[in-house]
């Protein structure tokens, strides 16, 4: 629980509406000004990526990953007897690492000079929130306002989740059993990390994307390595496909694709998300939307309120915790005149296996816009730290323009996610790939394989 105020402290600087990456890393940079803050979340600190995201779901995927893993080598490399799955204890400890890492936070926030309060705010004019908090209800003040209340699954209204037959992304969390059979509706990464977890873990998973693909922005040839895997592992993958449902009991649901019956245990709607602004009353101040209702800023978060401004998933851009974190980090500078570097490049990770990251421009992109490119593949069977590991799937694809800078970078395998982040620090400060070949990396590493990428771009590739 927050620390509440008495009505002459109710006066503040800053005043940061959601707890999430993007909010509290605003209150953390606010207060390290010296700004009298105020943070303001209705339900949990960290938002949904800690609580209901990004958290408690890698550690679902890496329990699904040791498991696939011994299965993979059971009586080979070891012998195993008696193998079997504890699904209720593979939940609690996603729960477990929420609470710990909650814990951190909270601990961190109320040891700054941070004013928290755990409530529902709502905007009574553009200078004042009106917060419910214990059946109170009190009134602050503040100069600026930050909007960071993040965002809700989007369900189609044909398929309503109930988290009892049919999930959303948040209710799946709280699954008690392991399905037998499971028919996931969306093929985004939400949809993908999913199929990955109960497939590795036995469930018989199907995935229905109406697009034409799933993971439709990401590059067409880590698109096809993951499906080439997928379907390996027994996952079905049906686009440019409808679902409707027929009828549903306690044992499973009646649903038709494309027109052919099936049934299924369980169904987890992953149709992507939408931002969360309901309750706020921003329509009070005309705070302007646009046509998906994400809040409209300028280049520095700005709305059309002079001193109201919104970040992370509230505004349009990839609905990632990085993203808002990123934001929550540069606002302050921003709104307070110390500009830094607005040249960002934002990647994109899937936490199944083969991992996928990637970043900038994808191959159809470039061709599409005739912007002239030269690009390298390199797959992971070159190199010798995935030889040794016994898992040697995918690549790295790097492609840049005629300064050798790059342009998009994707990678599909073990560690892609670890990798990425030293491509993007060449494409956020302008540099070449010059920067990488004069660099030494250490033998054998997974990240080896950019290097090697790397060197086949000037033509002085060693080891394919």
């Amino acid at each position: 629980m927050g620390k509440l105020l008495n009505y002459q402290m109710n006066n503040f600087d800053v005043c940061i509406i959601g707890g999430g990456p993007g909010g509290y890393t605003a209150a953390i940079e606010a207060e390290r000004k010296g700004l009298k803050v105020l943070l303001v979340e209705k339900k949990s600190l960290g938002g949904t990526c800690l609580n209901l995201g990004c958290i408690p779901t890698k550690s679902l995927l890496k329990s699904a990953e040791l498991y696939s893993d011994i299965l993979k080598n059971q009586n080979k490399l070891f012998n195993i007897s008696n193998l079997s799955i504890n699904f209720d204890e593979i939940i609690k400890n996603s729960q477990k690492n929420i609470k710990r890492l909650l814990s951190g936070l909270e601990y961190l926030i109320n040891n700054k000079k941070i004013t928290y309060i755990n409530g529902n705010a709502k905007f009574k004019d553009k200078k004042t929130i009106k917060v419910s908090c214990n059946k109170k209800e009190e009134v602050y003040n503040s100069d600026i306002f930050i909007i960071s209340t993040g965002s809700i699954p989007k369900n189609p209204k044909n398929i309503m989740p109930d988290n009892n037959i049919i999930y959303d992304s948040d209710g799946i969390l709280q699954l008690s059993n392991l399905p037998k059979s499971i028919l996931i509706v969306g093929g985004g990464y939400i949809g993908i990390e999913f199929a990955f977890f109960f497939n590795s873990l036995g469930s018989e998973v199907t995935i229905v994307e109406d697009q034409k693909s799933i993971l439709s922005v990401m590059d067409t040839e880590i698109i096809n390595e993951l499906k080439k895997n997928f379907k390996g592992k027994g996952i079905k993958i049906e686009e440019n496909s409808k679902v409707s449902i027929n009828k549903k009991n306690e044992n499973h649901i009646d649903v038709n694709i494309n027109n052919s019956k099936f049934f299924y245990e369980k169904i987890l709607v992953a149709t992507g998300r939408q931002p969360l602004t309901e309750g706020l009353d921003i329509e009070s101040l005309d705070i302007k939307l646009n046509n998906k209702n994400f809040i409209i800023t300028d280049s520095n978060y700005k709305t059309n309120v002079e001193n109201i401004f919104a970040i992370g998933d509230v505004t349009e851009g990839p609905m990632l915790a990085h993203r808002a974190s990123f934001d929550g980090f540069r606002i302050i500078d921003n709104i307070y005149g110390d500009k830094i570097n607005t040249k960002i490049s934002v990647p994109s990770c899937v936490y199944c296996q083969p991992e996928i990251a990637t970043i900038g421009s994808t191959e159809d992109s470039l061709l599409e816009n005739k912007i002239n490119f030269k690009k390298a593949i390199t797959p992971f069977k070159s190199n010798g730290k995935s030889i040794a590991q016994g898992e040697n799937r995918g690549f790295c694809k790097i492609m840049v323009d005629k300064e050798f800078k790059i342009l998009g970078a994707h990678i599909i395998g073990k560690g892609a996610t670890e990798m990425i982040s030293e491509l993007n620090i060449l494409m956020s400060n302008d540099l070449s790939i010059e920067s990488i070949i004069n660099t030494v990396y250490p033998h054998p590493t997974l990240s080896e394989i950019i290097y090697e990428c790397c060197l086949q771009l000037i033509g002085r590739e060693r080891h394919i």
